[in-house]
């Protein structure tokens, strides 16, 4: 049996988060939220002195801003959805470019579920105020779930009497029980722990470059659409490099070794970039910015990111190479929250039920690198590069068709699974025998480059933010039946189960919004019981059975909720089986007294 740690939270401990961004607003609503399950009332107190509700830099956190499909199911299955007014965009397909030609990758469902987000509400300059930005959102997640945000910038930290000293611009100074790091990396706060003894050494970093360019919505139709645009170009340095349309904005990301003024140049000046351009800004792309920012990136996860009373989480403990870092924050703030309130909060618990999640994201990250390896060998030659989109075209170009080469590349480039999954499916056979093949047909000249035709693409839709898919009153969203390789959480909207029996459709109930459908007949493997028909508008986004069956093994509080959720519709089935017994009897007495 394992040594139960003597530092623990009890009933009426304070906590201090060191930072309002994703990875803070997570730990205090998990923390909150699992405290509760236990019968704890503690005190969190997050400290964020910026106001992101403020467009451009007093409510920036410095991102590409794009969350990715696995964490879009992960946070739908725990029942926190993102708003329209919190997506600027969703995502329902990406265009690969390279010099040779371009292609559209679309997502096997003609499903919306990544997100294009600001972390405060928009750049410098926000020309009119449409949206509220993803931290600002999960802020009040973790108020609503009771932690107090502090208004002040922390300029100390020190021990006392054993807890954890926090000390305010204003001089104001609180010990706290605990005390979670979530500052991130490119702020001044991480130097405040250099003198208090530590184990802990920060990340180490490479800077990359964001820009926003201001086009508007409908030009952003015409030219981009609701797809991420991903550039595979043969420019020293550059790893990875995207245009994210958000709302009226597009947002340039590019991610490398040092990204310099000279290579965002560079990039601006290939042909394929100036095309993605309406034609009177192609000549003034290095000066028609409308923000830019400089922000460091973690490239290796910090040593140590724990201690007694306190843990390092998000960018300043570990997160992905490149990708999903609010993925990744969700990850570790919620391994370190599951570890303080049922583990213990000492290092020793830290380092055995926290260090396991970081130490996870960080292997992944060392097969990331080899990926990237392999990536940057193929950008560095016109064949393969051809190869690449000649594959892509292939798997494209007819319903049905294995994806291999398809998935690889959404995968890698939306942060939607991990590098060690992705890795795993270029090993298997058939995707070099068919990569093979197209790389044998680039080196003989065979083929035309392809050019994807991205005019119009956003033109027909109507709500370009929101995430899912929206079906109309009457519209059969799952037919009794049909066994399913997934099940759908309800955004929006109410949906009818109708079960057909002797040719007529029996009424059985109805599913609201943050509810589940289908998800005993993917449990189960049986065929749908039930019609799923909408009654109003519905927007209801798909979780894959794969995506929520690892995570469930991953994280038992996803199935504490699955528990929860049944329980409920047996007590409902329970109560209603005990009403018509009531009714039974009470027609059994009637037709007793009639005779």
């Amino acid at each position: 049996m394992e040594k139960q740690s003597s530092l623990q939270l009890k009933d009426g401990s304070e906590i201090a988060v060191l930072g309002g961004g994703p990875a803070g607003s997570f730990f205090a609503y998990f923390l909150l939220g699992m405290a509760e399950r236990k019968g704890l009332n503690l005190r969190v107190d997050i400290y964020e002195p910026r106001d992101f509700s403020a467009p451009g830099p007093p409510g920036c956190n410095m991102c590409g801003g794009i969350i990715s499909e696995s964490l879009v199911q992960h946070l739908a299955a725990e029942g926190i959805n993102l708003p329209p007014t919190v997506v600027q965009r969703g995502i329902d397909s990406y265009v690969l470019h390279t010099d040779v030609g371009s292609v559209i990758i679309e997502t096997p469902l003609q499903e919306k579920r990544i997100g294009a987000v600001y972390r405060g509400p928009g750049p410098r300059g926000l020309k009119e105020k449409k949206w509220g930005g993803l931290d600002g959102h999960l802020q009040s997640l973790a108020v609503s779930r009771g932690a107090q945000v502090v208004r002040e910038r922390v300029d100390g930290v020190a021990w006392s009497d054993g807890r954890v000293q926090v000390e305010t611009r204003g001089k104001t100074t609180r010990a706290y029980d605990l005390l979670a790091v979530t500052a991130g990396i490119n702020s001044a706060a991480l130097k405040l722990f250099q003198g208090m003894g530590l184990s802990y050494q920060p990340p180490l970093t490479t800077k990359t470059t964001i820009r926003e360019y201001y086009l508007g919505a409908e030009t952003i139709g015409k030219h981009l659409g609701s797809s991420m645009h991903v550039f595979l170009l043969n420019l020293p340095r550059l790893e990875f490099a995207a245009l994210i349309p958000k709302g009226d904005y597009v947002t340039l990301c590019m991610l490398g070794e040092d990204i310099d003024n000279e290579l965002v140049k560079a990039f601006l000046d290939t042909p394929v970039v100036k095309d993605c351009f309406p034609l009177e800004l192609r000549q003034n792309l290095d000066e028609a910015h409308a923000c830019q920012c400089s922000p460091r990136i973690s490239i290796r996860g910090a040593a140590e990111p724990f201690a007694d009373r306190i843990v390092f989480i998000g960018d300043c403990g570990v997160t992905r190479l490149y990708k999903d870092g609010v993925g990744a924050a969700y990850r570790t703030a919620k391994a370190a929250a599951t570890t303080a309130v049922f583990e213990g909060i000492s290092a020793e618990d830290f380092r055995r039920r926290y260090w396991p999640a970081c130490q996870h994201i960080a292997a992944d990250n060392t097969i990331g690198k080899i990926v990237f390896f392999v990536t940057r060998l193929i950008q560095e030659r016109r064949f393969a590069r051809l190869g690449v989109v000649r594959m892509v075209a292939h798997e494209q170009g007819v319903e049905g068709r294995r994806r291999r080469m398809s998935t690889v590349l959404w995968d890698m480039f939306t942060g939607s699974a991990p590098y060690q999954e992705i890795f795993l499916r270029t090993l298997h056979p058939a995707f070099w025998l068919r990569f093979g093949w197209d790389l044998c047909m680039s080196l003989l000249g065979i083929g035309a480059p392809q050019r994807a035709d991205r005019l119009g693409r956003g033109e027909k839709q109507t709500d370009f933010s929101a995430l899912g898919k929206l079906y109309q009153p009457g519209d059969v969203l799952i037919p009794q039946g049909e066994v399913s390789n997934g099940m759908f959480v309800i955004l929006e909207g109410q949906v009818a189960m109708m079960r057909e029996q002797g040719g007529q459709e029996v009424f059985l109930g109805v599913r609201s919004a943050g509810e589940f459908l289908g998800e005993m007949a993917m449990l189960e493997k049986e065929a749908q019981t039930a019609t799923l028909r909408a009654l109003s508008p519905v927007r209801v986004l798909t979780v894959d059975k794969e995506n929520f069956t690892r995570r469930i093994h991953e994280d038992p509080s996803l199935a504490w909720r699955l528990f929860r959720l049944l329980s409920r519709r047996i007590r409902e089935l329970s109560e209603e089986a005990a009403l018509l017994k009531q009714e039974l009897d009470h027609l059994t007495e009637r037709n007793k007294d009639a005779r």
